[in-house]
């Protein structure tokens, strides 16, 4: 692959460049709630496809209140618990990898555009970023409830090359998720499976972003 023809590299965020800080968020939530993270986050994707995810920041706020409001009525809590999970702000759990804002750096100085493209359910992946120390490096961010889109469907791909302004012949792609590597090679995409907790590397999968300098150098 030469450097000079690739004018954009996109990645995904959840597994890729970001990880979710379990203990920071159970250490904020158990004085809280009589209930465990995965139990929160179970309830939590439950109300989400009760009532809808939200496709705007503004909508997200009216999400996560009512999202709220439900578990303290469920779970009988009392108003000042309310006011205290109403206060929470999910992106100051998530983590940047180590290896995360070197990638984007070389990616940057090689001249590429950096687009992400998420799945994640809400629509603050901006925001993410700029608490995990990424966004100053990013130039696009694309969250599936905003475009309308979630990989592998085509268009999710094709909504951020037409906001970096390249073909996926002039892109490169970075996903933890095999179907969603599969979408992109299918739309003429060069991609590459990120499996950070596997023992071996096959063919177009890496272990981590450490890597991402040989592959644009090569």
């Amino acid at each position: 692959m030469s450097a000079t023809r690739l004018r954009a590299a996109i990645f995904d965020r959840d597994g890729v460049l970001t990880y979710f800080d379990q203990a920071a968020a159970m250490a904020y939530f158990q004085p809280l709630v009589p209930v465990g993270i995965d139990d929160l986050i179970r309830r939590w994707e439950a109300w989400g496809l009760a009532v809808g995810f939200p496709n705007s920041v503004e909508a997200e706020v009216v999400f996560w209140r009512g999202y709220w409001d439900h578990l303290c009525a469920d779970l009988d809590l009392e108003p000042s618990v309310r006011a205290e999970l109403r206060s929470f702000d999910y992106t100051t759990v998530i983590r940047a990898y180590p290896d995360a804002r070197p990638a984007l750096l070389y990616a940057r100085a090689c001249g590429l555009r950096i687009g992400v493209l998420s799945n994640f359910s809400l629509a603050t992946l901006e925001a993410s970023l700029h608490s995990a120390g990424l966004a100053d490096l990013v130039d696009v961010a694309c969250a599936a409830p905003v475009i309308g889109a979630a990989k592998p469907d085509p268009a999710a791909y094709q909504a951020v090359l037409r906001a970096l302004m390249v073909g996926p012949e002039a892109a490169v792609f970075f996903d933890d998720e095999a179907p969603c590597v599969a979408g992109a090679r299918a739309i003429g995409l060069r991609a590459f499976l990120v499996d950070r907790a596997g023992a071996e590397s096959a063919a177009g999968t890496i272990r981590d972003l450490s890597v991402l300098p040989a592959i644009l150098d090569r």
